[in-house]
């Protein structure tokens, strides 16, 4: 192992300054502090559902990002509402079915929150 310049510092935890401005004004949602890990539970996404979304709004010429529609609900229900305006049945059948998993999850996470 080579030894390092002690005149060379590296500072993994810093930010560069045009990163931290764009998180400084994110809106107050998108904020880690804001958003609540939802917690495990029967309402959670099936991960085989996603990846079938994924495929059939790929023939759509629709990207998805799957992990995204995993934490990311707006992202979640904007892709969801395209899928459903597709001419294509199926697509338009899972997006319903992943649109009412989304909203179980969300009634969980709200019963949660409460109390």
């Amino acid at each position: 192992m080579t030894p390092r310049d002690p005149s060379v510092t590296v500072e993994s935890h810093a930010v560069p300054a045009w990163l931290a401005e764009v998180l400084a004004h994110r809106p107050a949602e998108a904020r880690p502090s804001a958003r609540r890990a939802l917690p495990p539970s029967s309402a959670d996404i099936d991960m085989g559902a996603l990846l079938r979304f994924k495929s059939m709004m790929a023939l759509e010429h629709q990207p998805v990002q799957v992990a995204r529609m995993c934490y990311d609900r707006r992202y979640a229900y904007e892709r969801i509402a395209t899928a459903h305006a597709s001419a294509r049945d199926p697509l338009r059948r899972l997006a319903l079915e992943l649109f009412q998993a989304y909203h179980r999850r969300e009634l969980v996470a709200r019963a949660t929150a409460a109390g």
